[in-house]
């Protein structure tokens, strides 16, 4: 997944949550921040399901996190 970006390098956090840095040059028109790559013999390559597949449980989470049906504990 593409953490974010830094110069001409994209840092990338791996399925085993291990950071490193790939050249932004050598990852495909159009990636930003949040895309899930995926190694092919070409190169990288978006992976548009896991993109949105991920997005969305973000969002579902924060949803849960900030709904206003839910009350905060007595303290």
């Amino acid at each position: 997944m593409i953490d974010r970006f830094e110069g001409d390098y994209a840092c990338l956090e791996g399925d085993d949550r291990v950071p490193f840095n790939v050249k932004r040059a050598e990852l495909p028109a159009g990636a930003r921040e949040g895309d899930v790559l995926r190694k092919t013999d070409s190169g990288y390559a978006i992976d548009s399901e896991e993109t949105a597949r991920r997005q969305n449980e973000m969002r579902d989470l924060l949803d849960s996190l900030f709904s206003s049906d839910q009350t905060l504990p007595d303290r």
